[in-house]
């Protein structure tokens, strides 16, 4: 049986030295000036505003619909303005102008804007609005509440009603998810046109290759939802909080841990979105196991294969290691996650199965047999039987090892590879006959009433992420109220 996989990969660029100082002047050093802000971008930021008010998180809705259908030419520029956006809320009073910075994760190079005096006011109204303080005294300086609407008015009242609970993020919170659900819900979207090349300097830019079978299949740019949400959450002010601080926010851990199960559960792997996860909650065991995950799915043979095989345009580069380079790493978060987590039985059988594969077998079946005694779940269970298995045959203990294969075989009578794993270890030892019998087994079964839901040995690449819809539904609950109507 020949599964199809659908990899998406993250694709990292190399950044020369001179790529890095482009915001300044040749000899001189000094900074360029900051580009002009172009006509109608205030406009566009201030219809995603009351989009994301209106989104029913997890819903495709009109406001969904609406910012789902946003090209990237437009999304880029978005991903700006909403930093000015949020950078303003604290900071909004009476001034004749603005230059803001704004330093898209991942690049070395700050992109530097400035707004005119009517945009800059402009933005703070807005500001004033989705920060819920239309009562304090710089927005009452600039007459904020004399230009907003009703709809702006009640976005207004939403943010301070969430602002007085202690929570100063309504928007913030919302943006992100909003951002997310058009990801994980439409991922046409996700696929921008335009050629795939050098960014410019500073600016926000993701590509991705889609591969199946260890054969690549597109490369090409990716709209940048992803990078927009996980801006905007770089701003979460914790509860009680004067300052952003979002790896002390529960929400957070909570949207990073939903989102990065739901990436590895399709097969569209983002390498930084982990990294970033991990540089926010670095002793988190649930994040720590995804990274894990992760690295090990690299190793496999799918994307080294396609790794190796693929074209790229000068330039581009795919941050995927080698195998072992990719092998070790996982190993090393697997421990981590376990040093938090003494109990945490499924990380501990996939570090078992990382460690067999890089050769420690003997370690390798200790941790195996450790994880197997602590699992409760059926599907885990057949891997353990098959991991063990695999790492007894190793080490030449040919019982321990049947018996594996055997109780993974009791687990899923409809499976085939346990059938196989007990043909090629009975060959090995000389036992034709016994290999005989496992294939005959093997063909025993009714094959009309075989599908590949029978064997967990395909899914074993996406299994970590099978609880991905239960916690999305769990961090998107508590914020599918107090909806713009």
């Amino acid at each position: 049986m020949i599964r199809g996989l659908a990899f998406a990969v993250a694709l990292g660029l190399l950044e020369s030295s001179g790529a890095a100082q482009q915001q300044r002047a040749p000899g001189s050093g000094m900074l360029l000036p900051a580009t002009l802000v172009e006509a109608g971008r205030i406009e566009r930021l201030e219809r995603w505003m009351r989009a994301v008010a209106r989104h029913v998180p997890g819903e495709q809705d009109a406001a969904f619909v609406e910012i789902a259908g946003w090209p990237n030419d437009n999304l880029k520029p978005l991903f700006v303005d909403a930093s000015a956006l949020v950078q303003t809320i604290g900071h909004a009073g009476v001034n004749a102008g603005a230059t803001m910075t704004v330093r898209p994760a991942g690049q070395k190079t700050a992109l530097r804007v400035r707004y005119s005096t009517e945009q800059y006011h402009r933005l703070q109204v807005l500001a004033c609005a989705a920060g819920g303080r239309m009562l304090e005294k710089e927005c009452w300086q600039i007459k904020a509440v004399d230009e907003l609407d009703p709809e702006l008015r009640q976005i207004a009242v939403l943010a301070r009603a969430s602002y007085l609970r202690g929570d100063r993020n309504y928007l913030v919170r919302r943006a992100a998810i909003v951002h997310s659900d058009v990801a994980m819900l439409a991922p046409g979207s996700m696929v921008a046109p335009g050629s795939v090349g050098r960014p410019a300097a500073g600016a926000v830019e993701r590509f991705r290759m889609e591969i199946s079978d260890g054969q690549e299949l597109d490369l090409h740019q990716s709209a940048v939802h992803w990078e927009i949400a996980r801006m905007l959450l770089d701003f979460v002010r914790p509860r009680g909080s004067d300052r952003a601080d979002p790896g002390h926010d529960d929400m957070v851990r909570q949207w990073y841990r939903a989102t990065a199960a739901w990436m590895q559960l399709k097969e569209d792997h983002d390498k930084i979105h982990l990294e970033h996860a991990r540089e926010l909650f670095p002793s988190d065991p649930d994040i720590l196991f995804l990274a894990a995950c992760q690295r090990e799915t690299y190793a496999g043979a799918p994307i080294q294969t396609a790794v190796k095989s693929a074209f790229l345009p000068a330039g581009v580069v795919i941050d995927v290691a080698s195998d072992r380079a990719e092998l070790r790493d996982a190993e090393a978060f697997f421990r981590r996650s376990l040093d938090v987590r003494s109990d945490f039985a499924e990380a501990r059988l996939r570090y078992g199965r990382v460690l067999d594969r890089l050769g420690k077998h003997v370690e390798a079946a200790a941790e195996l047999r450790k994880a197997i005694g602590g699992l409760t779940d059926r599907q885990m269970l057949y891997y353990g039987g098959m991991f063990l298995g695999a790492a007894e045959e190793t080490l030449g203990n040919r019982d321990a090892a049947r018996v594996g294969y055997e109780q993974s075989a009791e687990l899923y009578p409809m499976a085939q590879s346990p059938l196989l794993a007990l043909s090629q270890l009975a060959r090995h030892s000389g036992d034709r006959g016994a290999a005989l019998r496992a294939i005959d087994r093997l063909f025993a079964l009714p094959s009309e009433e075989r599908n590949e839901q029978d064997d967990p040995w395909w899914w074993y690449y996406v299994s970590q992420g099978r609880d991905a819809d239960v916690l999305l539904d769990v961090m998107q609950r508590p914020y599918r109220s107090e909806v713009l109507q």
